[in-house]
């Protein structure tokens, strides 16, 4: 269900069960990833996740959130649901962009969603807005390239937060796998940057949350 790999089935039923508060449409739209794109189901964050996402973002009272790939919208249409301002949401994929805007309807939530259809390192070159919540689920390999870009775009006392930074627990083992690397060797590299207070969190497949430090 969820894509935590230190969960068990078990666990994590109860986790659902009694800590997320999934809407009728999140749930449809979860289950379709599951049914019609198997292979690439992983791609979508967890209920927990999304719950946890919310949750930053009602404590935050953060408007103007952006994101940073789209997959099927599930994390687009779980921050819509949370904010009472607006989620600006990138992607290339227009055929999954196509589902996104879908389900956004469905559940009344397209208008306060927009979708820039493109490669995230080109359009974020074309922003001039400030972001109070920025959420990079996309290609790992270009993480360090959106965390650069995203600074200028974080306004004051916003936050930052990574997806799959633990990468099923294979951060902590020995590897050749260049992806694994990259994703090794960018949280190295966030870490040392020090720009950010940080944290890692072993929720679904692990999140960096990223603050600007008061001092900066």
């Amino acid at each position: 269900m969820s894509g935590n790999f230190l969960l068990n089935e078990k666990l994590e039923k109860y986790i659902y069960e009694n800590g997320v508060n999934e809407t009728k449409i999140e749930k449809e739209l979860r289950e379709y990833n599951n049914k019609e794109h198997p292979k690439s189901a992983h791609l979508q964050i967890s209920p927990e996740q999304s719950e946890f996402l919310k949750l930053i973002i009602n404590i935050g009272s953060y408007k103007n959130i952006l994101e940073i790939g789209t997959y099927l919208g599930y994390s687009a249409l779980s921050m819509a649901l949370a904010t009472e301002g607006r989620v600006t949401t990138i992607d290339k994929d227009e055929k999954t962009n196509e589902i996104a805007l879908k389900f956004w309807k469905k559940a009344g939530v397209d208008h306060k969603i927009k979708l820039i259809a493109g490669l995230a390192s080109q359009e974020l070159d074309k922003l001039n807005e400030k972001y109070d919540f920025i959420f990079v689920d996309a290609d790992k390999t270009n993480n360090a390239e959106y965390y650069e870009k995203c600074k200028n775009l974080l306004s004051e006392g916003g936050v930052i937060a990574f997806d799959n930074m633990l990468w099923k627990g294979k951060v902590s083992e020995d590897t050749n796998d260049p992806k694994v690397e990259k994703i090794k060797a960018f949280n190295s590299y966030v870490k040392r940057d020090n720009y950010f207070e940080i944290s890692l969190i072993s929720i679904g497949d692990g999140i960096m949350l990223c603050k600007k430090r008061n001092s900066i």
